[in-house]
């Protein structure tokens, strides 16, 4: 659950003239801006002279030529190329986190710690110790930024993360981690801040901004891992290719069965953004049908929208031939994927 707050990411207020809580009321004269507080984000913390060789041994994008200050997105896979994890990896000078909305952290970290034997590597959870936040549009994104050093260094390319100076509420020096995003073309400052930085009373929480952030990530499919797909599921069935896929990296657990349903063509599945005039409430969950009448999909995540509701579902590709429909409250609803 993403539980959404207004909040000044540890920026120190005394030195600006205006605090968040301000902006974000829109008492300022500004319009509203969205923060919100990301309790689902888990983070792993990948240490050692061999983080980046062996991280990329077990997941979809290309690590070892990922450089210091950027991301990818990525999948972790078995052997049989089924989805354990997916999510952010960031690599900085001393390490390689990996971010991850919802899922399994306890299997990932698992999963990664039984293949290790000789190498430099260790691997630990710093999600307990991390208050996770997100900035969402470009005057929120700005405002989070009032305090650094040089953002629009991290501003000019999706994917760039940082480590950004700042301080305390006691005046202490910090340095909270940041990633800059961009989600069906809104641009998002996702920030993991040690949890002692977030002790300030917040300001209140809206909705709103909870229904934005959703309402993004189903436009970008970006997948939450056992709620939109799980182990059944194959990494290239979230149509994520090219963004979380290499197809040129060469060997990794799962890359065989990728490469095959690469050369084939097309997979049997694709998580789909799907809208209708439904509410969200009744959207989710719901079955979607082929013009047939056949199942074509089951809506796992929704939002609402001014036309209705859009939800991410896995649909038979072969289903997308004809018109989609839903049946709610005995009622037949179109559905557009």
């Amino acid at each position: 659950m993403v539980t959404t707050v207004r909040h000044d990411f540890g920026v120190d207020v005394q030195q600006n003239a205006r605090s968040l809580s301000e902006l974000a009321s829109g008492s300022s004269g500004e319009s509203l801006m969205s923060f919100l507080r990301l309790s689902a984000l888990s983070r792993l913390i990948v240490t050692g002279k061999d983080r980046a060789k062996y991280l990329h041994n077990f997941c979809t994008n290309h690590i070892k030529e990922l450089p210091l200050g950027k991301a990818c997105e990525a999948f972790f896979c078995d052997v049989k190329a089924r989805v354990i994890a997916h999510g952010y990896l960031l690599a900085f000078d001393d390490c390689l986190e990996i971010w991850m909305l919802g899922g399994d952290e306890a299997g990932l970290l698992k999963h990664l710690s039984r293949y290790i034997i000789t190498e430099d590597v260790t691997i630990t959870s710093g999600t307990e110790s991390t208050a996770a936040f997100v900035a969402v549009g470009e005057a929120a994104v700005k405002t989070l930024l009032h305090s650094a050093e040089d953002p629009e260094c991290l501003l000019q390319e999706s994917m760039n993360c940082v480590r950004l100076p700042s301080r305390d509420l006691n005046g202490r020096l910090a340095a909270p981690t940041v990633l800059f995003v961009t989600w069906a073309g809104t641009p998002m400052l996702w920030m993991a801040s040690p949890i002692d930085l977030s002790v300030k009373a917040l300001p209140k929480e809206t909705a709103a901004a909870v229904a934005l952030f959703e309402q993004l990530r189903i436009r970008e499919r970006f997948p939450i891992i056992n709620q939109d797909l799980s182990l059944e599921n194959m990494a290239p069935e979230a149509d994520r290719n090219s963004s979380a896929i290499s197809y040129v990296k060469g060997c990794y657990l799962g890359q065989e069965p990728i490469a095959r349903l690469d050369a084939m063509g097309h997979v049997n599945r694709a998580l789909r953004c799907v809208e209708t005039t439904a509410s969200a409430e009744n959207f989710l969950q719901t079955a979607i049908l082929s013009s047939e009448g056949t199942a074509a999909g089951l809506v796992t995540s929704a939002a609402t929208v001014a036309t209705g509701a859009i939800g991410l579902a896995l649909i038979r590709t072969n289903a997308n031939k004809g018109p989609l429909h839903c049946v709610i409250l005995g009622e037949k609803i179109a559905v557009q994927a």
